[in-house]
């Protein structure tokens, strides 16, 4: 799992150590993600937007030749970095591998401290949700919500009609599997077509008697004949 901020004007910041935990918040939900053991994690939903925050280190150049330490740069460059695109109300994308975080984001606060005999850096981060906003005159509202009405009617009235089954006569001699093989192209699809046609066949799919009409599931308009 790795973290990025990355921005248009080309920054690009790959944090070297991971956060114990990330936490997004939308309105009053909120979801904390242990990312040393995540596992399946849903993002909280509503129109509020979504804020994203956590605490963690960058690490001293004492510390950057350590197996846990990625993509290591002198905190004093990862700060500026991250310092100047607050500064411009830069949006930035926000990427956590390996989880459903991928999202344009403002820099909304950025604390840092320094301690310690490695040359570290303590921050605390919160990112909020970039989300676009459109402002309406009433008339615009109006034609907007009579364009989208006549948009749904127009989709039900152009909605294609859905293919008549295909049929298939049933010869002496047949079997499901190759009625299936030579109608949808795969023998293993047998199980479809028995299903379609449970109250023909009876409960037993290798009785098969010829002179039975079998309706063909998926298939495009028109009949093999026996």
């Amino acid at each position: 799992m790795d973290f990025y901020l990355i921005a248009p004007s080309g920054r690009f910041i790959h944090f070297p150590i991971n956060p114990e935990r990330i936490t997004a918040q939308t309105g009053s939900k909120i979801q904390t993600f242990e990312v040393i053991a995540l596992g399946d994690i849903a993002l909280p939903r509503g129109i509020v937007p979504t804020r994203f925050s956590w605490e963690g280190f960058f690490p001293g150049e004492a510390r950057k030749n350590l197996p846990f330490i990625k993509s290591w740069r002198p905190p004093k460059e990862i700060i500026g970095d991250i310092s100047a695109i607050r500064a411009s109300g830069e949006k930035v994308r926000l990427l956590v591998t390996e989880t459903p975080i991928n999202h344009d984001c403002y820099i909304e606060t950025f604390e840092h401290t320094w301690g310690g005999g490695y040359g570290d850096a303590q921050y605390r981060i919160e990112l909020v949700q970039a989300r676009d906003l459109k402002v309406y005159t009433e008339a615009e509202w109006a034609n907007r919500g009579a364009q989208q009405a006549s948009a749904i009617v127009l989709a039900a009235a152009t909605r294609p009609a859905p293919p008549p089954p295909r049929t298939y006569t049933v010869k002496p001699g047949d079997t499901l599997w190759a009625i299936a093989k030579r109608t949808l192209g795969d023998g293993s699809r047998w199980r479809e077509i028995y299903q379609a046609n449970t109250a023909v066949i009876g409960k037993d799919p290798n009785l098969i008697r010829p002179g039975q009409v079998l309706r063909i599931p998926g298939a495009t308009s028109g009949s093999v004949m026996a």
